[in-house]
């Protein structure tokens, strides 16, 4: 009986031990895989915005790029080019800025103020539509075309006057190029937008308006290659409610007596949208959505939802929102797993043993711990420390995940360096590492390089070659610095070196001039040998600057006087 009983002492509490003490380290584990899922929801959508905003605002470009290559912007030339609304010379002006982009604005157009009017329409690569109007003609002519100045295949001709278009009185009061509202193409049915810019003559008299339609199932094609989660969903939205594209299935416009009309969002039957809207709303009235990118967590009737949002197209002129919203439950689905498997692993540990038990939840809290140490340091810019994680259930693919995060958060695809970001926040690190461990300042030297003659290569042997140049420039420019420095791509053909512990310009010179012997090495391509020489500029700080900003711009000054310098040797 006694010896039962104390069986029920010993067992009783060991059991209620381990329980207790598998079920805090569980819950513990899954607040702390809660934050760190939180964490790493917030920065994906968040590029997943950037990536949409990108894209959309190209297409934006596309349009402007397409009319200055008509009517350039005067501060963009070195002397004035006034405009010619002479239909001859206009028409392969045309046909040149039509092709520029044909996938979202394949339609340039001029209207003159005397009902003169042009444009090519690429319906495809194969058949090019002209439209034609003599100036006060009654008529405008549509001929079928395959290069300027073709007019033997008459297809059609209709009463069309320029002036009375809704484009044309838009920008006809304008200074600078205006977007129209977004509205159904008649003839394609899909959702477009017209950019329209007044043009003037060389006496500064109003000649007409030049413009480009583009067409918005583009941006509805590439939302829905943007892989969300199983769940989630992107639009965007205009300043009035109204969706322009989405990546759901939903249509951003409905068909009212055969007709196309524009949805508004509050119409849309998906719920996840609906609620999503309500709170850009709210932001939206709090003019919390103008600047970056606003991220926020919501109890909806359908659940929590994770929401981001950004003002799109400011610059262009356009008052759009970018909005992605994820269902929470798309995220945590991993740690709710591991929760519950941690669980078994409780009950199993009061059958196996109370060590073997502990052992297997402190290393569980240990990698959890790791996971949410290096989530933390990758949103403030830190290296992620090495995470000795090796498992092959939910919390080593999170590890792996992390892994993965951080290099394409910080290397250059091309070119497998660092990338502009990261190299900013090493050096900001570095500033705060050795001054939090010595109390002394830190020193160290950037170097800014410059590639010459590198448009030559990529204009010579094509834009293959320009990158084999750049991956093997930033292989030597690796072999040419310590283990301990940093090189990054800062963008195009452009470098920076960042030389740690540097206190004297000396070895900055004598690391210059190792780069300079070991990158001009011609290079062999496929097809031949490229050579390309290097412009170098260096800082140091804190001689030079305080901020990486002041210390970037020094060192990119002395690379052009070192430019300007070797032009003139030459």
């Amino acid at each position: 009986m006694n010896k039962s009983s104390l069986r029920r002492q010993l067992v009783l509490p060991f059991v209620l031990l381990v329980i207790f003490v598998s079920a805090t380290i569980g819950w513990v584990s899954y607040q702390a895989g809660e934050k760190a899922v939180s964490e790493l929801a917030h920065r994906v959508m968040m590029d997943i915005v950037h990536r949409i905003n990108a894209a959309t605002e190209q297409h934006l470009a596309g349009a402007l790029t397409a009319l200055n290559a008509i009517d350039p912007d005067p501060q963009t030339l070195p002397r004035a080019q006034p405009f010619s609304d002479d239909l001859a010379a206009l028409e392969p002006r045309l046909w040149v800025a039509s092709g520029l982009f044909m996938d979202v604005n394949n339609y340039v157009f001029f209207g003159g103020e005397d009902g003169r009017f042009v444009g090519v329409n690429r319906v495809n690569k194969d058949f090019v539509e002209l439209y034609l109007r003599e100036p006060h003609a009654p008529e405008r002519s549509v001929y079928g075309v395959t290069r300027p100045g073709d007019r033997t295949r008459l297809l059609r001709t209709d009463n069309y006057d320029p002036r009375t278009r809704p484009w044309y009185k838009l920008a006809a009061g304008a200074t600078k190029p205006v977007w129209s509202p977004v509205y159904s193409d008649f003839t394609s049915k899909e959702p477009t937008i017209t950019l329209a810019k007044p043009v003037f003559r060389a006496d500064h008299s109003h000649a007409g308006v030049m413009a480009t339609d583009v067409t918005l199932k583009a941006l509805t094609d590439f939302l829905r290659t943007v892989k969300v989660s199983e769940n989630g969903i992107a639009f965007v939205m205009d300043g009035d409610g109204f969706m322009i594209a989405t990546s759901g299935a939903e249509l951003p416009f409905k068909m009212v007596n055969g007709e196309p009309e524009r949805m508004r969002i509050d119409e849309m039957q998906t719920p996840l949208i609906r609620d999503a809207y309500a709170k850009v709303r709210e932001w939206k009235s709090a003019r919390a959505v103008a600047g970056s990118v606003h991220a926020k967590e919501l109890v909806t009737p359908n659940g929590y939802l994770e929401i981001a949002a950004s003002a799109l197209g400011e610059k262009y002129g356009v008052d759009w929102v970018t909005v992605v919203a994820v269902p929470r439950v798309d995220f945590m689905g991993g740690v709710t797993r591991s929760f519950v498997h941690g669980l078994v692993i409780a009950l199993v540990c009061v059958v196996v043993a109370l060590m073997l038990g502990l052992v297997v939840l402190d290393r569980v809290l240990r990698d959890i711990r790791n996971l949410t140490e290096a989530a933390r340091k990758i949103g403030d810019g830190e290296p992620m420390p090495s995470l000795n994680i090796r498992r092959h259930d939910e919390i080593g693919q999170l590890a792996t995940s992390f892994r993965e995060m951080e290099h394409n958060l910080r290397i250059d695809k091309l070119t497998a360096v660092f990338n502009r970001a990261s190299l900013i926040a090493q050096i900001g690190f570095l500033r705060r590492q050795l001054a939090q461990n010595t109390g002394e300042r830190p020193s160290f030297a950037l170097l800014f390089i410059d590639l010459d003659h590198f448009k030559r290569v990529n204009d010579h042997y094509g834009h293959g070659a320009g990158d084999k140049v750049l991956v093997t420039v930033a292989t030597r420019l690796k072999e040419s610095v310590r283990v301990t420095d940093v090189v990054a791509r800062y963008g195009g053909d452009e470098f920076v070196v960042l030389l740690k512990g540097v206190t004297a310009a000396d070895g900055v010179i004598a690391t210059e001039e190792k780069i300079r012997r070991i990158v001009e090495e011609p290079v062999q391509l496929e097809h031949g040998t490229a050579s390309v020489g290097v412009s170098i500029g260096w800082a140091m700080f804190p001689e030079d600057g305080e901020d990486v900003d002041a210390l970037l711009k020094i060192a990119d000054k002395r690379m052009f006087d070192t430019k300007k310098i070797r032009k003139a040797a030459r």
